[in-house]
């Protein structure tokens, strides 16, 4: 497995960091945490803010598009 992904949701301030094996060991490629930006390019391309792992939604709008 040339990749993998670690998601940590520990605290629920969740985490995402990805990792390649390179010449026997895997090694970070990138990371981040809840309110930032987690991107990768490889395998594949994929964003996410990993504070939208934790299936929170925003509060309704109120009437009229206030509050």
């Amino acid at each position: 497995m040339l990749f993998f992904l670690r998601v940590d949701l520990r605290n629920r301030v969740p985490t995402i960091a990805s990792y390649q094996l390179t010449e026997g060991e895997y090694r970070p490629v990138a990371a981040a945490a809840a309110g930032t930006s987690f991107v990768m390019r490889e395998p594949f391309e994929f964003s996410i803010d990993p504070a939208d792992l934790l299936g929170e939604e925003a509060p309704p709008e109120a009437p009229g598009g206030e509050g």
